[in-house]
């Protein structure tokens, strides 16, 4: 950790201190959370946040040339709080959130480094957006204004009075980060501690599940990832065309029963299930998508797609279950079965005198037959709607944000407000609330125990 902070702490100030000209801008936050009332009671009354954070960032120029660095200090303790954790120190981390270098000419710029890039006219719902994998390691994370990570890439731009090229080579594949340590609360989201497997006529025993070897793509420079944006700007019209061909930043996952030694060394058949490894590996994709903005007085309306030739998409557990006991070979067996995909999505923007109204539709295909997918519909669609308001000079926000599932009628809802003291302190007043559909959890339901209540003040500088 020390070498970490050192190290960041070094690059930071050789950008700041050997340029023409530069900037350190940055800020500290602390938020603290607790689960709601109507949550799970087994954790409603706990610390769902805990944090504190600082992010500095340098901005420095010398010609045409440039560079940014950006970093954070953070400290998480909510696992001390609620006694998942004995060690304060494992609450503590530091991340390196871009470091880029960047020429620019007239008509041309590269920029080498670790940088982030967001693709789409979309609001908080990824349609062509695919560079930036998502951080969904923590509570925290998922709902973070900033819940992408950073890539690696050379980016080569071109640009003229009306549109703009950008292409992109990742050589080094980020995966999505997910909750896969053990003391993780949010680790049952994706992987169970514990499943019930039927072993017999009668017989269902509890398996504990273990995570195994969950492999990225092998690092070499033929496994790299590609991305192209034009741009075109007018005034009747933007739009953008994508194109893309790399990884998916979700791990496909394989689940493989382990035996046990025979009851009857000569029958091999009276071996009982002891547990299951749960591994997983990554699968290319390719997405080719377009956006548009059109400005229609008052208001702007977003529209957005994006195509995803035969993409890869998870089977369900219980058939690769059987199919393993079955194969000979276990890590032969196919986890996952290509398909077609189409998502779409269709927003409103209306900015009338102190507000700010936001409305989307989105909706997602999958061609084929699902029957032996880890999907229950093929046509899937969702809205979501934001409101802000400014009040008391602007130096109070009140906000909302929601966004409904239309599959299940599951939702999210986020409530806020938000006051200024000063240019640079502010305090706000956060819920996130997470409502299961009628007859299933669906996507937001499944985190109904997560539903929390957080206060949060901020200095920035």
């Amino acid at each position: 950790m020390k070498k970490k902070f050192l190290t960041l702490s070094f690059l930071l100030s050789c950008i700041y201190l050997f340029a023409e000209g530069a900037s350190f801008s940055g800020d500290i936050s602390t938020t603290w959370g607790v689960f709601a009332p109507w949550t799970n009671d087994e954790v409603a009354g706990d610390f769902s946040l805990a944090n504190t954070d600082f992010t500095g960032k340098v901005e420095a120029y010398y010609g045409n040339s440039s560079a940014y660095a950006e970093g954070t200090f953070s400290y998480d303790a909510t696992g001390v709080l609620n006694g998942t954790s004995a060690n304060p120190s494992d609450g503590f981390d530091i991340s390196l959130g871009e470091l880029w270098l960047d020429y620019t000419d007239s008509f041309w710029g590269i920029r080498i480094g670790r940088q982030k890039a967001a693709w789409g006219k979309a609001d908080g719902i990824d349609i062509t957006n695919v560079l930036c994998p998502s951080d969904m390691s923590s509570f925290s994370a998922m709902i973070s204004d900033n819940s992408k990570l950073p890539f690696d890439a050379i980016r080569l731009s071109f640009s003229g009075d009306q549109f703009t090229m950008d292409a992109y080579w990742i050589p080094f594949f980020t995966p999505s980060a997910l909750p896969l340590a053990e003391d993780n609360p949010l680790k049952k989201y994706v992987v169970p501690s514990i499943i019930s497997f039927p072993a017999g006529p009668g017989i269902v025993l509890p398996l504990p599940v273990y995570i195994g070897n969950i492999s990225k793509p092998e690092a070499a420079i033929w496994n790299g990832e590609y991305g192209l944006k034009v741009s075109g700007y007018f005034s009747a019209l933007d739009f953008s065309f994508y194109g893309f061909y790399g990884w998916d930043d979700l791990p496909f996952m394989n689940y493989q029963i382990i035996f046990g030694a025979p009851t009857n060394p000569s029958d091999p058949s009276t071996a009982m299930p002891e547990k299951m490894i749960v591994s997983g590996d990554y699968k290319r994709m390719a997405m080719l998508g377009i956006d548009a903005a059109l400005p229609i007085g008052a208001t702007v309306l977003r529209l957005e797609t994006a195509f995803f030739p035969m993409r890869h998409f998870q089977k369900k557990a219980d058939g690769i279950i059987s199919e393993n006991l079955s194969a000979t070979d276990p890590a032969q067996t196919e986890i996952s079965e290509r398909r077609n995909q189409l998502s779409a999505l269709a927003g409103i923007d209306w900015m009338p005198s102190g507000w700010t109204i936001t409305a989307q539709y989105y909706c997602d295909y999958v061609f084929g037959s699902l029957e032996s997918l880890d999907r229950k519909d093929a046509y899937q669609h969702g809205a979501t709607l934001s409101i802000s308001k400014s009040l008391l000079n602007e130096t109070m926000e009140l906000s909302f944000a929601g966004v409904i599932g239309l599959n299940d009628f599951d939702s999210m809802l986020s409530p806020s407000v938000k006051y200024s003291l000063s240019d640079q302190i502010s305090l706000a007043l956060n819920a996130y609330i997470f409502i299961p559909g009628p007859d299933r959890d669906g996507k937001y339901g499944a985190y109904k125990d997560l539903s929390s209540i957080s206060f949060n003040a901020k200095f920035s500088f």
